[in-house]
């Protein structure tokens, strides 16, 4: 009967997560910033500071790093983004000649019969975007969720973060109270291999995507490229979406880089060398260091867990995808270990390494 409440109270959470993915942005927000300062607030509390003061401490200092972090680069960031507004048409001028070059070699080499002027395509084009973009935002507005998004995760986010994290602890035991005392052990296990594997992938990726988008930043700047710092801004904030991310920030910059210097074997090249620099560098050094093999999950597996919280759950679902794919993985290997031992297929013998742990062996 246990077993029967417990998957009802699951599907009745997945339910009540879906129906309410418009607004979950901030919640989601709040419980991962009090996640990520947790052993923090433990730390303070452990030298006797009252758990309150400690989340207060914690999350003030958290928010005002963020806001002159914020504050710093603000200005940069904001004359790049309007002298982008300005270039943008420029840069779309100075394709044109290409493209259309580009659209008579299609035709006299296939045989087609395409239009060789560019100029009626990219305003047919162009008008199509903008309808979407004018519908979409005036679905948004309509709906109020673009302001509403906005604001709370400004305002709701930090109190929702303060009150998790001051009663972390205690949500924790009155989770751990409820447990069944015959699979108490069992959860505990797996909940501290979820721990850590979350744990591990949050702080790492975090570091990585920040690092990644100063290596970013500063070699397209090297490069000549215009608005390199708002590319490498973009470019570590998408890298916490596995491949598609990076691939998209990398299209960016090679389109900005056409715009700029037209077709340039030379700087388009060394535009592309840097993100495969970088890349490599992620690869070889960084996701090992800071991430290694706690995620464990196949690089397919993280494409469709990617697409899968996307179609779901949209923006929320593609941020949570892979933290989410990654905890489900434990479970999952946790029941092939059951299902083998159970029918005595487990290898025997399986030599390990003297520093593998108990969640890389499962």
């Amino acid at each position: 009967m246990n077993r029967w409440y417990w998957l009802g109270g699951i599907g009745v959470t997945a339910l009540l997560f879906y129906l309410t993915r418009g607004i979950l942005l901030p919640f989601l927000a709040g419980l991962a910033i009090a996640y990520f300062l947790d052993p923090v607030a433990d730390k303070l509390e452990a030298r006797r500071v009252p758990r309150g003061l400690a989340a207060t401490l914690v999350i003030s200092l958290f928010f005002l790093i963020i806001i002159a972090i914020l504050l710093a680069f603000w200005p940069v960031l904001q004359s790049q983004i309007i002298a982008a507004s300005h270039t943008l048409p420029k840069t779309l001028a100075g394709l044109r000649p290409w493209l259309n070059e580009l659209l008579v070699t299609f035709s006299e080499r296939f045989g087609a019969e395409l239009s060789t002027d560019v100029d009626g395509l990219m305003a047919s084009f162009s008008g199509e975007i903008l309808g979407k973009i004018r519908d979409a935002a005036t679905g948004a507005l309509k709906g109020g969720l673009a302001l509403f998004n906005l604001l709370s995760l400004a305002l709701i986010s930090p109190v929702v973060a303060f009150y998790l994290l001051r009663d972390w602890d205690r949500i924790v035991d009155k989770i751990d109270s409820w447990l069944p005392p015959s699979k108490a052990t069992t959860v505990r296990t797996l909940a501290t291999k979820v721990d850590t594997v979350l744990a591990g992938f949050v702080r790492g990726q975090l570091l990585v995507s920040t690092t990644m988008g100063v290596l970013y930043g500063v070699g397209w700047a090297l490069t000549g490229l215009d608005f390199a710092i708002v590319l490498g801004v973009l470019a570590g904030v998408l890298s916490f979406v596995p491949f598609v991310g990076a691939l998209f920030a990398a299209g960016v910059a090679v389109a900005m880089a056409f715009g700029q210097w037209g077709f340039d074997p030379l700087q388009i090249a060394l535009v592309g060398a840097v993100f495969l620099v970088v890349q490599t560098i992620e690869g070889a050094f960084l996701t090992p260091r800071l991430i290694g093999e706690r995620v464990g999950l196949h690089p397919v597996w993280v494409l469709f867990a990617v697409f899968a919280g996307g179609e779901v759950m949209g923006f929320v679902g593609v941020l949570i995808a892979v933290p989410a794919a990654a905890a489900i993985a434990v479970l999952v290997r946790f029941y092939i270990d059951q299902y083998l031992d159970h029918y005595d297929l487990q290898p025997k013998n399986e030599p390990t390494e003297p520093g593998d742990t108990e969640l890389e062996k499962s």
